[in-house]
């Protein structure tokens, strides 16, 4: 069978930083969490196994606003941006580049205006459940295998709510927190009226 590529999306919080530095860190994914994938009419849903990531290439991957190759922000190879694998799930760790697109995603992480994270990958391995064609229940999806990542990306909507990325050491304040629950409540607007 042969690999595929896919894009997924995570949730995130954000929080700055002390000491000046663009540093934000998080969750691109979380095992075990399941999410609806796709429009009611045929979607499924999906969750990620813990070994999933045993094999991932992860050596150079980027950090970037909504898959964007034109906002890079952080990247593996010259260690601005960290990926650790833990019990939880893909752990996030990055110095963003003192650029103007740097400078804007982060303000935008900071106000809460983007609180979200997503990955491209390639799918080396899953496993599914098929419904019977009369059941209102969808066909489920596990991931149990990842090739290569290539990003990981701070994005508006996600398709996974369990994530989270922050800018270090500052407190999720009362104004993000309420920016956050918003867009939950646009995000929740917007994807009843697609079903």
């Amino acid at each position: 069978m042969m690999a595929e590529n896919k894009v997924r999306f995570f949730g995130a919080e954000l929080r700055a930083a002390e000491d000046g530095e663009m540093a934000v860190e998080g969750y691109a994914l979380k095992f075990d969490k399941e999410t609806f994938i796709g429009p009611k009419t045929w979607g499924w849903n999906e969750s990620i196994s813990r070994t999933a990531l045993d094999g991932a290439k992860l050596e150079d991957v980027v950090f970037n606003y909504n898959h964007s190759m034109d906002s890079i922000l952080a990247r593996t190879i010259n260690r601005s941006l960290q990926l650790i694998v833990d019990s939880i799930g893909l752990r996030v760790t990055a110095n963003i580049i003192d650029t103007a697109a740097g400078r804007d995603v982060f303000k935008m992480i900071k106000e809460g205006l983007i609180s979200r994270m997503s990955f491209a990958a390639e799918i080396k391995k899953s496993e599914w459940t098929i419904t019977e064609d009369d059941s209102d229940t969808p066909d489920s999806r596990i991931i149990t295998e990842f090739g290569r990542f290539y990003d990981v990306s701070a994005v508006p909507f996600p398709a996974y709510e369990d994530t989270a990325i922050m800018a270090r050491n500052e407190e999720f304040t009362a104004r993000q927190r309420q920016l956050y629950e918003t867009q939950i409540h646009k995000l929740n607007k917007i994807i009843g009226g697609m079903k």
